[in-house]
């Protein structure tokens, strides 16, 4: 399928830490994606049953107090998967949020898989040059807001705009037309320079 066709789901969590076996979701935003046009939208802050940390809350601005009342993975598990369904899940740095999701719904006895792409792999192909590739740093250099930093809802919506910037790169630049061969590119090494050797 060509790629401005193709459905995706642009994803993005907050969690209590880094390790998704250890560790919970304390907020998620999807956004159900076609050609950079959002035709839906799901958004939760979550109860994560346990203590968020202080340096979470430094992070993210969400305290206990804001989850107290939040429903928990379990209760909105359903409704978050038949969401997903939608799309090809992406997100910056996708390994993390996939494996987090994947994790919860682990937890509740659901085995979820999905294709998935990374704006953050597809930055490091596209933009080599650039010290940094994360997030923030990206949307700095292609002057995109993130109305809430480190939200999953502002992040999310960030990504979507990057996704949809770098796809017409890859479309233009490297004749990526589709997702098999967006991922065939991916795949592909860089040549290291090899330096000639004189033998005596």
């Amino acid at each position: 399928m060509f790629i401005a066709e193709t459905d995706f789901c642009v994803v993005d969590t907050e969690t209590t830490g880094g390790n998704a076996a250890f560790n919970r979701i304390i907020d998620i935003a999807a956004f159900h994606v076609r050609d950079g046009i959002v035709l839906g939208k799901f958004q939760s802050l979550l109860n994560p049953g346990r203590p968020i940390p202080e340096w979470i809350t430094a992070l993210t601005g969400i305290d206990d107090a804001m989850v107290k009342n939040a429903p928990t993975f379990p209760e909105i598990a359903n409704d978050l998967r038949r969401f997903l369904d939608k799309g090809v899940f992406a997100a910056h740095n996708a390994g993390f949020d996939y494996g987090f999701i994947k994790w919860e719904f682990n937890r509740v006895g659901h085995l979820w898989e999905r294709p998935k792409v990374c704006t953050l792999r597809m930055a490091r192909k596209l933009y080599p040059e650039l010290p940094s590739r994360s997030l923030g740093n990206l949307c700095d250099h292609f002057l995109i807001d993130i109305y809430d930093r480190h939200r999953a809802a502002g992040d999310a919506e960030a990504t979507i705009y990057l996704l949809k910037h770098m796809l017409k790169e890859f479309q233009r630049h490297h004749n990526v037309e589709t997702l098999e061969s967006l991922e065939t590119f991916l795949k592909v090494r860089r040549k290291k320079s090899v330096k000639a050797v004189t033998t005596v």
